[in-house]
């Protein structure tokens, strides 16, 4: 039998990246953070730490187990939450970038709903850094967000190679620049995409600049212009461009949750859960 509470602490130290805050996410002492893990080590027969430099790695026995432990303490939250008489309620408000809205802002809720009927969730769509911002006026208590510079408290949820994606009628006449439709100056991704093209022999220029994918799709299915979209996530009306198009690769980027310093709120802990469960998850160092 493995303990929940051991698990839960193994999997605080590997989405905070240290013992330290691990306790503070788990309310518990350092010490006993790293008492449960040694319990754990002791009970599988195995390493799930190893050092590296001032810190530590998972081992690739702890990296076995995140998959495992993730699904243990969720099934553990869905049973308490489905046979106690003590459902979850109240509200949480939840931040999310509309271009991942698209993809999995109702596998997300579907998940939710089901398991807290009585919970009110609040959605706030807007860039990643907006977000953060709202993050910290305490306007949110959790998002999910694309990891940028200066961003604190980040917890990764899913890696993923960013593509070019266009519809499968765009051509192009050679010679042309390539029509290019991003996110506004404060998206991640256009400075990302910006960054790479500017390093690039490819010829291109701006179509169309929008806070909003809704503005985006539409001018992409139109065959006016490509776009960036995660790898996983190309709508299915649309297609990933290979090499062959010209355009550089752009390379990898991450998502993760961000939470309201310290907040608590079991309704948000339970939408975390839902989140990391319907996007996916990461491999991470500890």
């Amino acid at each position: 039998m493995l303990d929940t509470d051991q698990l839960r602490s193994f999997i605080a130290i590997v989405d905070t990246g240290s013992f330290t805050r691990a306790a503070l996410q788990v309310n518990k002492t350092q010490s006993a953070v790293s008492m449960h893990v040694r319990r754990l080590e002791e009970r599988l027969g195995c390493t799930l730490f190893v050092k590296q430099g001032r810190g530590a790695r998972l081992s690739d026995e702890g990296e076995k187990l995140v998959g495992f432990a993730r699904r243990i303490l969720q099934t553990e939250t869905g049973a308490i939450a489905a046979l106690s008489r003590k459902s979850l309620s109240g509200r949480v408000r939840f931040g999310i970038p509309d271009d991942y809205a698209e993809f999995y802002l109702a596998r997300i809720l579907t998940q939710f709903v089901a398991r807290h009927p009585a919970v009110e969730t609040s959605v706030i769509c807007e860039q990643s850094i907006d977000l953060a911002r709202l993050m910290a006026t305490g306007t949110l208590d959790i998002a999910l967000v694309t990891r940028f510079d200066g961003l604190r408290d980040f917890e990764p949820v899913r890696e993923f190679p960013l593509v070019w994606v266009a519809s499968p009628q765009f051509h192009l006449e050679p010679g042309d620049p390539v029509p290019v439709a991003l996110g506004s100056p404060g998206c991640g991704w256009r400075r990302h995409t910006e960054d790479r093209l500017a390093a690039s022999a490819c010829r291109w220029r701006t179509a169309l600049v929008s806070n909003n994918y809704s503005a985006i799709a539409p001018m992409v299915r139109a065959r006016l212009a490509v776009t960036v979209h995660p790898a996983d996530c190309v709508p299915p009306d649309l297609r990933a461009l290979g090499p062959d198009s010209g355009l550089p690769e752009l390379g990898m980027s991450t998502i993760g949750l961000i939470r309201a310093p310290g907040n608590f709120s079991p309704a948000a802990d339970a939408l975390a859960d839902c989140i990391r469960e319907a996007v996916g998850e990461v491999r991470r160092a500890a």
